[in-house]
């Protein structure tokens, strides 16, 4: 083990439990459940695999107290109801294996939930009988997790929900007991406190996460949540620092950090709370946490536990790699939130991952073995769709040849990582292009462009072609000008934009590519035919936070306008029917791909077992589809 993940790795007493290191799995939506509420195989394999890698607390995600209704699950965990029980003590023993803990957060939401704008918000109608009875769906659920087995529950307090709301005086505009004083708005979470404690006594263990600082005007401060925990911290065993609200879009970013935001974001207001004069409890902090990071805020004693989710989604196996110096073998969460994109949208997904084909489907594949019969196996193309097949192929027993024509593996994920904001991509690119130079069973063929006469020179048993696309360009006139270059050419450096540029595409390439250029000093206009609100859809919470930055930065977003014509150094559009002009040094084009059909016509039936996968089958690909299709492609040799 590196010395400097000795004391991560050390036990620490939480309560009447010892946990046999500083490291929490915290807790995500699958969305594995099934709709009425109840735990699935599918949930208790997803935690097993989290439980198996390591960790030494595993958190089943947000789960409500409220009886459940039709179709109003979510497909999380319902701990309104003793029906799950059952189900919730398979997940638990299944935990318990692995020598980890087993904890469930606890939830609960009030009706008409939203910022309050002006006058009352849900809290300030409440009744004494209404709280009474939300106190005892708590006491009632957490009741049920102890006959369930389960080790903690993870009192939710924080970002805007139901328990936070009394605390905050965004919220709260009570005039009773529970509302205008810091002590009274802290009422209502003692009595819940108290109430569990009633139920279950030192069996659980408590832990209460809840925001440092609202981050919004008139929300809590962290010198109020200070004083907050001085109060309660009697009647938990551990305190959870987050921070922000969940109750406006665009503040999501900052409560789940996208690549763009840095890491360990929340980790000052840990430290702040841990070191406060009269706290004693246990802290734990979240946030963009990697195991480095957290070693990092472990040794310098700013927490207690680190908690993380996107780290172990991405490598379940992270914590055990970590632990036994294997370190570089870790596969990075490239922080690019598809995970909580799927599963945090109006009709959510279940949970899966850019870089781990796997997430989600563990039970599935626990089905899966490896071929009696292995094969020679051609792969056409370096880059990541091509190397998730080639390594997953390996990984199988498979002797696979690898052909790249440049003569570095990569391919067009090398132009995305040039930014400095995306440092975890390129930690993503450097692991995958180094797992699969060194796999014994692969061999690369570097600056060799794959034809059928050498693919078949290789006489092998299965091709996967992963020959990528190539740039799109609209049959728009004056594309072809001398002052327009391609977006893969800017990143590169192989074309120099001049001083105010133009980019026509507002997708993410589009927004990375202008945040990067404004940051070099120019002045960008980004113009994008759809709307901004269409925008966000195809990955809200890093569009989000990329047109945060954009703004902040001076950039001008002119959604809605359609591109008509480009003349020298100057770009037509139109909108809401009317056209106009707009002057340009550069005008730089980031309008998508196309799939290579020539390229992929040459292989596509040159044996009888071909798979076609990454971008040269979609125009729509993304890493996510990409390393898909590969693992996919692998599994099926």
């Amino acid at each position: 083990m590196n010395p400097k993940f000795k004391k991560l790795f050390s036990p620490i007493q939480i309560g009447n439990m010892v946990v046999k290191n500083r490291i929490e799995t915290s807790p995500a939506a699958p969305r594995l459940a099934d709709s009425e509420g109840l735990v699935t195989p599918e949930l208790i394999e997803w935690s097993r695999e989290l439980a198996k890698g390591g960790a030494g607390i595993v958190t089943v995600g947000i789960s409500m107290v409220t009886p459940p209704f039709e179709h109003t699950s979510g497909f999380c965990v319902n701990m309104g109801s003793n029906s799950v029980i059952p189900g919730l003590a398979v997940l638990a023993d299944a935990v318990h294996r692995y020598g980890a803990k087993a904890s469930i957060e606890l939830a609960g939401f009030a009706m008409g939930h939203d910022l309050p704008e002006e006058g009352m918000s849900p809290i300030d109608v409440m009744t004494h009988e209404d709280i009474a009875g939300w106190i005892t769906f708590f006491a009632d659920a957490a009741e049920r997790a102890l006959k369930a087995g389960m080790d903690m529950i993870l009192i939710h307090g924080g970002h805007g929900i139901l328990v936070s709301n009394f605390f905050s005086p965004l919220f709260n505009h009570r005039t009773d007991q529970y509302g205008g004083s810091l002590e009274n708005r802290a009422r209502f979470a003692c009595q819940l406190l108290d109430a569990i404690r009633d139920r279950v006594g030192n069996k659980l263990a408590i832990e209460f996460r809840l925001s440092a600082a609202e981050l919004i005007p008139g929300g809590v401060e962290l010198s109020e949540t200070i004083e907050f925990i001085k109060i309660i911290q009697e009647k938990i065993d551990l305190v959870h620092v987050s921070a922000g609200l969940l109750l406006d879009d665009e503040m999501v970013p900052i409560t789940t950090q996208p690549t763009y935001l840095k890491r360990g974001y929340n980790a000052h207001f840990a430290a702040s709370i841990k070191g406060a004069q009269g706290i004693t409890v246990p802290v734990t902090t979240v946030g963009s946490i990697d195991l480095d990071l957290a070693a990092d805020i472990i040794n310098n004693d700013e927490a207690d536990i680190c908690a993380m989710i996107r780290t172990v989604i991405a490598d379940p196996d992270s914590v055990n790699k970590a632990r036994c110096g294997q370190e570089e073998s870790i596969r990075p969460c490239i922080r690019c939130v598809l995970c909580l994109n799927r599963t945090h949208g109006i009709e959510p997904l279940r949970i899966a991952c850019a870089v781990n084909p796997k997430a989600g489907r563990e039970l599935e594949l626990n089905q899966v073995n490896h071929p009696a019969q292995t094969k020679k196996v051609v792969v056409i193309g370096g880059g990541p769709a091509g190397l998730e097949a080639a390594r997953q192929a390996a990984d199988a027993g498979h002797q696979v040849v690898l052909f790249e024509k440049s003569d570095q593996l990569g391919g067009v994920l090398r132009l995305a990582t040039i930014p400095d904001f995306k440092a975890d991509l390129k930690k993503y690119l450097e692991w995958t292009i180094r797992m699969t130079s060194r796999h014994p069973n692969i061999s690369l063929k570097l600056a060799t462009e794959a034809n059928p006469e050498n693919v078949l020179a290789e006489n092998p048993d299965a091709l996967i072609v992963a020959v990528g696309a190539e740039y799109n360009i609209p049959p728009i006139p004056g594309l072809d000008g001398k002052d327009v270059v391609w977006v893969g050419d800017v990143e590169s450096g192989i074309a120099e934009a001049g001083q105010s540029v133009i980019i026509a595409g507002g997708g993410l390439t589009g927004c990375e590519t202008a945040l990067s250029l404004l940051r070099k000093g120019k002045k960008v206009t980004i113009v994008e035919m759809v709307s901004e609100g269409q925008m966000l859809k195809a990955s809200p919470i890093p569009m989000t936070a990329l047109l945060q930055l954009l703004k902040k930065e001076g950039a001008t977003i002119l959604a809605d306008h359609k591109l008509i014509k480009a003349l020298d150094h100057k770009l037509i559009v139109n909108t809401n029917n009317q056209e106009k002009e707009l002057a340009f040094d550069t005008l730089v084009l980031s309008l998508g791909v196309k799939p290579k059909l020539q390229e992929v016509s040459k292989f596509a039936n040159l044996i009888d077992n071909v798979f076609l996968i990454g971008d040269c089958t979609s125009s729509q690909g993304t890493l996510y589809t990409a390393t898909t299709g590969g693992f996919n492609a692998a599994l099926d040799l």
